[in-house]
């Protein structure tokens, strides 16, 4: 009998503990939430997001090319998993160990969405666990559309930029919607670490990274039919604020029209990139970049509608 009830009390606990794990998601089911951002004229402020607040814009009022490029950046699988990439969870295990430092996150967007939502950034096991199973949970009570939703519109841009809304008008003086290929490839491009990867942004001149990583995006696009050898072309030649990526030359007039198959901004060459970059006008206010799960694999359009229904 004793043990009988030892195990209903330690089911019990291990239930109510759960629970305490879990952040509350459940608040992103149609309402607003309270989060911390930072700005560079005010530093930290508490800021209400949400459907019905200011600045917020439905996903059905913004470029396909803006959500094409966010998909093949950061979360290529999007509408593959429910919630967690285990893939992409066990090549950042495999990174890790293998620097000796947290060096490479894996988040899937549902998991940025949670954390930006409702965690802090600090890198350890509790937080990743939170996440996680905030994540889950959240694959249950919102649609694809909702999570992408709240995705761009809690994202920083840079320059203590929020919101695709704000930082559409910040970095182009143009309305969301109206974003071409080249302009999002430019947001997303910066989403990892927005601080120190929005350098070529601001000064509308793309780093060394910044042409890699641009070139990265789009070749992502294009294997995933979001775009076609056309407008890839055209990326190319124009990508740097209307100046040609420096890998133009090599991937368009190569007599190989097919050599952009094996393009890719590998892991290992972005550590290398960043090492050698010259620091940012100031650091990036939180932290080590945490690389995210973009890879090749081909994402299942439309992404204005729900692929649920």
């Amino acid at each position: 009998m004793r043990s009988y009830k030892a195990i209903i009390l330690a089911t019990f606990l291990m239930l109510v503990l759960l629970f305490a794990l879990i952040p509350p998601v459940w608040h992103l089911n149609g309402g607003s939430i309270e989060v911390t951002q930072w700005q560079r004229k005010k530093g930290e402020v508490s800021v209400e997001v949400g459907p019905a607040k200011p600045g917020w814009i439905s996903v059905n009022n913004v470029s396909k090319h803006l959500l094409y490029a966010i998909i093949a950046s950061e979360d290529a699988k999007f509408y593959q998993h429910h919630g967690l990439d285990f893939e992409e969870i066990w090549k950042s295990i495999q990174t890790n160990i293998r620097k000796k430092k947290y060096a490479r996150g894996g988040s899937t967007i549902t998991q940025q969405v949670v954390k930006m939502a409702f965690l802090n950034r600090n890198k350890n096991i509790i937080r990743k666990i939170r996440e996680a199973l905030g994540s889950l949970l959240a694959e249950e009570i919102l649609t694809k559309t909702e999570i992408i939703e709240w995705y761009i519109n809690l994202t920083e841009f840079g320059d203590g930029i929020y919101g695709i809304k704000a930082a559409s008008w910040h970095y182009f003086q143009t309305k969301p919607e109206l974003l071409t290929i080249q302009q999002a490839t430019h947001l997303a491009l910066v989403i990892p670490s927005p601080n120190g990867w929005s350098v070529g942004l601001r000064r509308r001149n793309l780093t060394e990274f910044g042409h890699k990583r641009f070139t990265t995006i789009i070749t992502k696009m294009l294997k995933s039919n979001y775009i076609t050898e056309d407008q890839w072309a055209t990326c190319l030649a124009t990508g740097n604020f209307g100046r040609p990526i420096n890998s133009y030359q090599k991937l368009v007039n190569s007599p190989d029209q097919e050599n952009h198959e094996d393009y890719d901004l590998e892991e290992t060459e972005i550590d290398e990139t960043i090492d050698e970059l010259e620091r940012p006008t100031y650091e990036d206010d939180f932290g080590e970049i945490e690389e995210t799960t973009g890879d090749d694999e081909d994402v299942e359009p439309p992404l204005l509608t729900n692929p649920e229904d």
